[in-house]
């Protein structure tokens, strides 16, 4: 990133500041040093800011320890089932070691707790921390973009009655009122939630099932305040603000300028201030302000030139801002859009009012198929998904909400913002909530079409490096040979190649689910998924959030086989997920698994898969235990090398397996690690060369158990921990056994420690 932020900055400077051609060699060395002091100034503030904020963070030593904290809360709470989740800026003193602010989840919270609210309260906190698996969400990146220095859980609390009597949080209380009003001013709960965000930047009230609309149809940054919202609202402000001043008397008109912008100013800052000072309003608010500043000095500046200044400003405010999606997708659409729209010369001459319109309707379309095409790099590295509606959907859905829902929004919630007016403007915002509405239910049946969006896998550097300096050359290349040629760098995107095992080899991944187990057993042309880890109370699913998204990061697709080993949550959470993803799959179960459809797995039953084998152990049909002990225990064979998937079998289930072909060169651990399992004569039957263990970091059963982890170590096994290293990749081959650790693929400087065992 620090070198990123430097070479940007560099770039920048080089651009707009013209060299001297014919100052002599003092001059020439001044242009070339230049650069590189801004880069290395850049690089330094940007390392300065990084380090400033991992010294906050929670040091390890303070896991699991108690603080009494007192603080504002950030923002919305996020609600579910008996919790409420939300960021806490921490009221000086603060206790040694504690960060300035943190992410908090509280169990049975009071009724009532929104922004702004004052708190006093017991937190167990931890250093922040993820899951870490293939194509999965960086959790701890996300936490340290928005300044969160340690996670955990109230224990006690209680809101204090006197509250907070600074700015912000007053700010804070003024906006969480607005969003109770538009709540009660509509009875549609999808068009409120969408009013609310519009209005707002505020997502609480959004579903899983809305964000899933919204990625499928390609409209993800329709539903947050985008800086085109603010954008146009300081246009709209500007061409009326000027459009009237022009019509006073002389001494006053003159001013037309300046008057228009500072309103614009204004409009523009408080819809951004109300909205939270969303990381995409600020962008637009500060473009805006150069923008505006120019036009009142009547300086003629470029658009180019006022994209890189707001480039500049954003970069030193906040050096982590390319971390985020928002950051690349915004700026480089807008740079798109300004070197696709460069005037172009007329072939023909004038026409009629609807000759013209209809002119100005392809110019959008073709501007909007070729935003769309070039951002399809970006797009595949972020979110993993293509929407192939979304092309057509936002023809109709850009200029809808722009030109009719954000307005609206913007207007109903200034009339909430006055008490004497918020019951006479209540009936319009429930008019509007039920456009909104329908607009989300409309988006929600595009999203049902078959082929609706396209899960695709995540471009590997060189494939992504090629596609962006295609879509760069194609852009920008105007009147050079070959530039429509250039969009063909993008069909290594379209095309990825896939890192398949040889045939009679076999790759396993066991995902990091927390305490929970999903294991990935992939050969040259099948893919069979054992277990597919637990639900959350707060909502989460790994199914959704980590198995399915892990499945398309590889490019291959299908799945062929699950296997659900038995019905305790942890392991049988996720896999509904999994059955609705892939609805014709074949599915083993084990005998206590009643939720799911399948035939249940039975010790004998085998296949083979392209010269793997793979074979159910237990249990035996005569098996009259239930619970753990009757778990599927499968066996896949691969080469010279195998692999043992044990579910949570205790001692009884694995004295039921001595005496069978247990030997494997690596074995999950039973029941992630837990004393009432690996018992010392299952463990010497097995003889493992590699022990995986899968369990949630500093959990809080202790898993995997001291002796256990002795009693594994002890046979000759090395161990993994799922928690520690993240996802455990397991290569079987001719070469024999190749582990990988995702915390080692996939480390960033604001990546937990990897402990190895």
């Amino acid at each position: 990133m620090p070198l990123l932020l430097a070479a940007l900055l560099a770039l920048r400077y080089a651009l707009l500041r013209p060299t001297a051609m014919d100052g002599g060699s003092a001059a020439n060395a001044g242009a070339i040093l230049r650069p590189l002091l801004v880069a290395a100034t850049a690089a330094a503030w940007t390392c300065w800011c990084a380090g400033g904020r991992l010294a906050e963070r929670l040091p390890s030593a303070a896991l699991g320890a108690d603080f009494e904290l007192a603080g504002i809360v950030a923002g919305f709470p996020a609600e579910a089932a008996g919790q409420i989740t939300f960021g806490l800026d921490v009221a000086a003193p603060r206790p040694p070691g504690v960060p300035p602010r943190v992410r908090l989840t509280w169990y049975d919270a009071p009724a009532g707790v929104g922004p702004g609210d004052a708190l006093a309260v017991t937190a167990r906190l931890r250093p922040p921390r993820g899951l870490v698996n293939p194509g999965g969400f960086d959790y701890e990146q996300w936490l340290l973009v928005n300044g969160y220095g340690a996670t955990g859980y109230v224990r006690a609390g209680a809101v204090r009655g006197d509250g907070a009597s600074g700015i912000e949080a007053r700010w804070r209380r003024y906006r969480g009122v607005l969003a109770e009003r538009i709540g009660a001013a509509s009875s549609d709960a999808d068009g409120s939630a969408l009013l609310t965000a519009l209005a707002l930047g505020e997502r609480f009230r959004f579903t899983e099932q809305h964000w899933a609309d919204f990625r499928r149809t390609g409209t993800s940054h329709l539903v947050a305040v985008s800086g085109m919202h603010v954008a146009l609202l300081g246009i709209v402000v500007f061409a009326l603000v000027r459009w009237t001043w022009l019509r006073l008397p002389a001494p006053f008109a003159s001013y037309d300028l300046e008057v228009a912008a500072a309103a614009s100013l204004l409009a523009t800052a408080y819809y951004a201030a109300l909205t939270g000072f969303a990381v995409p309003a600020q962008r637009s608010l500060v473009m805006i302000a150069i923008a505006l500043a120019a036009l009142a000095s009547r300086r003629r500046i470029g658009a180019p030139q006022v994209l890189s200044a707001t480039l500049v400003v954003v970069l030193v405010c906040d050096p982590f801002a390319p971390l985020a999606a928002s950051f690349w997708l915004s700026f480089v659409a807008v740079a798109i859009l300004l070197a696709l729209a460069a005037p172009r010369p007329l072939v023909r001459a004038p026409a009629g009012l609807l000759t013209r319109c209809a002119d100005a309707a392809l110019e959008f379309a073709r501007l909007q198929w070729w935003i769309g095409l070039a951002l399809l790099p970006l797009t595949a590295s972020y979110f993993g998904e293509i929407s192939l509606v979304g092309p057509f959907v936002n023809l109709v859905a850009i200029p809808f909400f722009n030109a009719c829902l954000v307005p609206l929004s913007v207007l109903v919630t200034l009339g909430l913002s006055f008490d004497a007016l918020a019951s006479y403007v209540a009936p319009i915002v429930h008019a509007v909530a039920a456009l909104a509405g329908v607009t989300v239910r409309v988006l929600h049946t595009i999203a049902e079409l078959r082929g609706a969006a396209l899960a695709w896998p995540l471009p590997s550097k060189s494939v992504l490096a090629v596609g962006a300096f295609g879509v760069a050359f194609a852009v920008c290349g105007a009147g050079l040979p070959g530039r429509r040629c250039a969009w063909f760098a993008l069909l290594p995107v379209w095309w990825p190649a896939l890192d398949l095992p040889r045939a009679g080899s076999a790759r396993a991944v066991v995902l990091d689910v927390g305490h929970g187990l999903a294991v990935l057993v992939e050969t040259r042309g099948h893919r069979l998924l054992f277990d597919a880890g637990p639900t959350a109370r707060s909502g989460f699913d790994s199914g959704e959030e980590i198995v399915l998204p892990a499945l398309a990061a590889g490019g291959r697709r299908g799945l062929d086989r699950l296997v659900v080993s038995h019905s305790d949550n942890d392991h049988a959470g996720g896999a509904p997920a999994i059955v609705a993803a892939f609805p014709n799959i074949d599915v083993l179960k084990g005998p206590d698994v009643l939720a799911l459809p399948g035939r249940p797995c039975t010790a004998g039953d085998s296949w083979e898969w392209d010269g793997v084998r793979f074979e159910i152990l237990h249990p035996r049909a005569d098996f009259d235990a239930r619970g753990n002990d009757s778990s599927c225990v499968l066996k896949v064979q691969a080469a010279s090398s195998a692999l043992l998937v044990t579910g949570d079998i205790e001692r009884r289930g694995e004295t039921a397996l001595l005496g069978g072909p247990l030997a494997a060169d690596v074995v999950v651990v039973p029941h992630h690690g837990s004393a009432t399992s690996s018992s010392p004569p299952f463990v010497a039957a097995v003889g493992a060369r590699l022990a995986i263990v899968s369990a949630a970091h500093a959990n809080r059963w202790g898993f995997p158990r001291p002796e256990v982890r002795e009693r594994w170590e002890r046979s000759g096994a090395a161990m993994a921990f799922t928690g520690d290293s993240g996802a455990v990749t397991v290569d079987f081959g001719p070469a024999g056994v190749v582990v990988s650790m995702q915390r080692d693929v996939r480390h960033r400087y604001w990546s937990a420690p990897h402990f190895l065992w």
